[in-house]
């Protein structure tokens, strides 16, 4: 009887614990996902098993953008540089020198192709008016002669033109001077408003400039100038011209005369294209 009873202990105990099984609600134990998920689960209960995160990255800006600021901030620049004035010259003396030098030189090619003495005389005499100008003691009015205030004279224009030119120079100088002092006076203001920057770049000096411009303090004077070389040739060409009317061979003398005319004309052409 015993042993029945022990048989029957192990089996009373399985039951009862099957029974109690039975009675509960076991869930699944979740698993997490290994794949991110951001959007809303169907079950209200589930936890997500990871979480994530965005970051905002800021855009970086064009090169357009980049080059728009840097000219902004040259153009606030204080010590940018400011592009020097321009020289100005008032040309209508050199012009006007260039149209009398060609009648000049054609009056005396007339006057080497002349078929008598009285037609030579003429054409260079009109070779001397065109050189001289109705101002000069050299002028004498001949025959088909156009009227005397039409001769200005190939030499008194490249004087006046001289005399432009160096004025212009002198006032392009002027403006230079005072656009550089203005400079240092701005730099010397931004030095002042800071005293912990470092040191500014100073601009040329006057005597800088005094260097850059000649000898005689005007652009381009170092040497002879080139209205200068022009007015020497045709001054030679006057004299000779002059001498021509007295002389044995007159076509020889002004042949001379054509060839100091073209030279001087080819220097009136640079001062005029400079």
């Amino acid at each position: 009887m015993k042993r029945v009873l022990l048989a029957l202990i192990p089996v009373a105990f399985l039951a009862t614990a099957s029974l109690a099984l039975s009675g509960m609600n076991i869930q699944p134990f979740p698993t997490a996902s290994p794949f991110i998920d951001d959007e809303p689960t169907a079950n209200p209960n589930r936890t997500p098993a990871l979480t994530t995160q965005k970051t905002v990255v800021a855009q970086s800006p064009t090169q357009s953008s980049d080059t728009d600021t840097e000219q902004v901030a040259q153009a606030d620049d204080p010590l940018r540089e400011e592009p020097l004035p321009e020289l100005v010259v008032d040309k209508t003396q050199l012009n006007q020198a260039m149209a009398d030098l060609f009648r000049a030189i054609e009056q005396a090619k007339l006057a080497v192709t002349a078929l008598d003495a009285d037609s030579q005389n003429r054409y260079i005499q009109e070779t001397i008016n065109y050189l001289a100008g109705a101002s000069g003691p050299e002028f004498r009015l001949v025959t088909q002669s156009g009227p005397a205030d039409g001769y200005m004279g190939v030499a008194p224009l490249l004087v006046e033109a001289r005399v432009v030119r160096e004025a212009a120079e002198v006032q392009w100088i002027a403006a230079v001077q005072r656009q550089m002092e203005a400079r240092v006076k701005k730099l010397a203001e931004i030095a002042q408003a800071d005293s912990t920057t470092s040191a500014v770049p100073q601009p040329a000096t006057s005597n800088e400039i005094a260097s850059t411009v000649g000898p005689t303090g005007v652009l381009g004077t170092r040497g002879v100038r080139v209205e200068e070389q022009a007015h020497e040739l045709v001054n030679r060409a006057l004299r000779q011209s002059m001498g021509a009317r007295a002389s044995d061979d007159p076509t020889q003398t002004m042949e001379a005369v054509v060839r100091i005319l073209e030279t001087a004309q080819k220097i009136v052409k640079i001062a005029v294209d400079r």
